[in-house]
C-alpha cells in the first residue's frame, strides 16, 4: 500500500499536458465517398494529451472535416460533415511515438433530396515523430482507422489513411 500511496503522489511530478492543433489529410477507404468528394479531404484537429508517466500518455481528440462534393450519377451538390471523436493511449520512444485507441465518428451528409446523419464506432492505430523546440513543438502523424456501420443494405465505411502536421505546446 505505501508503495502505491509514493507512485500516487509521484505521478503528478511526471506528468505533463500536450495541446496539439493539426491540418490533415484524410484518403477514405471507400470508393463512393473517393468518388463523390475526391481522393483526399482536408480537415482540422484539436488534441490533448496528459502524460502519465514520460513514456506513457492518454489523450483524447475531435477533428473537423467539412467537403462538398456531386453525386455520382446526377451531379447533385452534396456536402459531407465529419465529426470524429477520440480516446487512445500512446506510448512514446524518444521522439517517436505509437497510439492506439477507439473513436465515435458522427456524419452528416446532405443533398439536395435527401439527407443521412448517425454515428459510428471504430479502432485506430497511428505513429509518428515530433521535434521539440523548448515548450514548443512540431509533429508529423499517420493514423490508420477503420469504422464501419451496416444498416439494412447500405453500409456506411468512414474508415481510411489520415495524414497529419501540427503544432504543439507542452505544459
Amino acid at each position: 500500500m505505501k508503495k502505491f500511496l509514493v507512485l500516487f503522489f509521484l505521478l503528478p511530478l511526471w506528468a505533463g499536458v500536450d495541446l496539439t492543433l493539426s491540418g490533415n489529410l484524410f484518403l477514405p477507404k471507400a470508393s463512393y465517398y473517393k468518388d463523390a468528394y475526391g481522393s483526399t479531404i482536408f480537415n482540422f484537429s484539436l488534441e490533448g494529451e496528459y502524460r502519465i508517466i514520460p513514456s506513457v500518455g492518454a489523450f483524447l481528440g475531435m477533428d473537423y472535416l467539412h467537403k462538398g462534393g456531386k453525386l455520382t450519377y446526377s451531379a447533385e451538390p452534396l456536402t459531407l460533415t465529419v465529426v470524429p471523436v477520440s480516446a487512445g493511449v500512446r506510448f512514446h520512444f524518444s521522439s517517436a511515438f505509437v497510439d492506439a485507441g477507439v473513436g465515435s465518428w458522427n456524419y452528416s451528409e446532405k443533398a439536395e433530396f435527401a439527407s443521412a446523419s448517425g454515428s459510428l464506432t471504430g479502432f485506430f492505430l497511428g505513429a509518428g515523430f515530433r521535434y521539440t523546440f523548448t515548450k514548443f513543438y512540431l509533429r508529423f502523424r499517420a493514423e490508420y482507422s477503420m469504422a464501419k456501420k451496416k444498416v439494412e443494405e447500405l453500409e456506411s465505411d468512414l474508415g481510411g489513411l489520415q495524414l497529419e502536421a501540427g503544432v504543439g505546446i507542452s505544459l
